[in-house]
């Protein structure tokens, strides 16, 4: 072997050497100095109840029905016996901005008149349009307004007729439902009521009454609906006034019952929930409503038994409805207990507000098709609540109707300030 050494290659091959201990020993040092990937954060499971001391922010109203918010954050407000539709200023003033009509000619147990609104952003620009719920002295229908802002003062203009010939129970105008919402789906939904005419239309397909609809923001037909040409969505109800949506994407109603059960009700397409073979999960058994006796200011007739009713016994509770034809309710409450108008999604909580009950029911949404306990506030505290809703400020605004004729169902509460906007804050609830 040769002993010649190369001191060029010698010293090319010291030098690779104290490179690669200096590139070594600087990897590890950034190794041992670096931070480990901080983990995500998981948002815990919540929802949200009302808190602290509520506030009456706007008296004197007339049966109002529905408050909805525009993008100002001003709010609309309509009254269901006057046909008065109000805006409510951020500073809270009152100020008119339509009359949709006179309240149709009514016997007793009235539930017509100007109900239902909804907003959508539908026109060129995304400006926007009002739909309102109205009762006519012929029918139900769903009127279209263009609704615009002129110097912070809203404005409807162009009136036409969305949908007419909606059923409607002659002179009692009882049972229309009468509920609006604009659904995830940008669809307008409609919430109805069988009319007074029990199967003659909540079991009648081809009838509007007793279903709730789904339909277009020009007025057509979806293509997807059950019947590509009908708007009717799911059947078999009796008088359903809340409509809501989950983050799961559930539909969610509230259904008054007749004597025994009222229900909340998750909605699926093409289904049929029973009524009026079904009430709660049982046979419904039909009772007559007694004549009502006068109050103790002499108020209230056998014609007009709106004050302190006599309430018929429970008959609905005996026989489990098993024909798998009828979709069961979610949950179910006896009408003391309820009556639930509106209801919203707030946060993780569907919100009830209930009429009989006099309280908002507050239920957690724990899971795709999962409920918690449903957690009663109010009771008895304002007396009969129309509706909840929430607020641009994160606070939720409730509407009495101890205005609306039927005061003796209601569980107290009822003050000279009635009708009221009450606002209450709310808070998170972590499970």
């Amino acid at each position: 072997m040769s002993k010649y050494r190369d001191p060029l290659f010698e010293a090319i091959a010291i030098f690779a050497v104290l490179v690669g201990v200096v590139f070594a020993s600087s990897t590890d040092t950034r190794a041992a100095i670096s931070k480990p990937e901080p983990k995500p954060t998981i948002e815990k499971s919540s929802y949200v109840i009302p808190t602290g001391e509520p506030e009456n922010l706007v008296t004197g109203l007339k049966a109002p029905w529905e408050i909805v918010f525009l993008p100002d954050g001003q709010a609309l407000v309509d009254e269901r016996d006057t046909g008065t539709i109000l805006q409510i200023g951020t500073d809270l003033t009152v100020t008119k901005v339509a009359f949709t009509s006179t309240t149709p000619p009514c016997e007793k147990f009235c539930e017509g008149g100007t109900l239902g609104m909804a907003v959508a952003a539908d026109r060129p620009g995304d400006e926007l349009s009002l739909f309102v719920f109205l009762t006519t002295n012929s029918d139900n229908r769903i009127l279209k307004y263009d609704l615009d802002s002129i110097d912070g003062n809203w404005q409807l203009t162009n009136k036409r007729v969305l949908l007419k010939g909606i059923d409607r129970s002659g002179k009692s105008t009882t049972h229309n439902g009468g509920r609006l919402a604009i659904g995830p789906d940008n669809k307008l939904w409609v919430s109805l009521g069988d009319a007074g005419q029990l199967g003659a239309t909540s079991q009648n397909w081809d009838r509007l009454g007793g279903s709730i609809l789904r339909v277009n923001l020009d007025g057509t037909v979806p293509t997807d609906n059950p019947d590509p040409d009908s708007f009717v969505w799911a059947k078999g109800l009796r008088d359903t006034q809340g409509m809501a949506w989950d983050n799961f994407g559930n539909m969610w109603t509230t259904e008054f019952g007749q004597d025994t059960w009222d229900e909340l009700n998750l909605m699926q397409k093409g289904k049929n929930y029973g009524w009026p073979y079904a009430e709660g999960l049982y046979k419904y058994v039909p009772t007559d409503l007694p004549p009502g006796k006068p109050d103790s200011n002499g108020q209230g007739t056998a014609e007009s038994p709106a004050p302190e009713p006599e309430i018929p016994d429970m008959p609905s509770d005996q026989e489990l409805i098993t024909n798998p034809k009828f979709t069961p309710p979610f949950l179910t409450w006896h009408p003391a207990d309820a009556a639930c108008s509106g209801i919203e999604f707030v946060k993780g909580s569907l919100i009830s507000a209930c009429l009989r009950g006099g309280k908002l029911w507050v239920i957690p949404v724990i899971g795709d098709k999962k409920l918690g306990e449903p957690l009663p506030f109010f009771t008895g505290q304002f007396g009969r609540l129309r509706k909840a809703t929430l607020a641009p400020d994160g606070s939720l605004w409730m509407i009495t109707s101890n205005k609306d004729g039927r005061g003796g169902w209601s569980k107290g509460g009822e003050t000279w300030m009635d009708d009221r906007i009450i606002r209450v804050q709310l808070k998170k609830v972590y499970y």
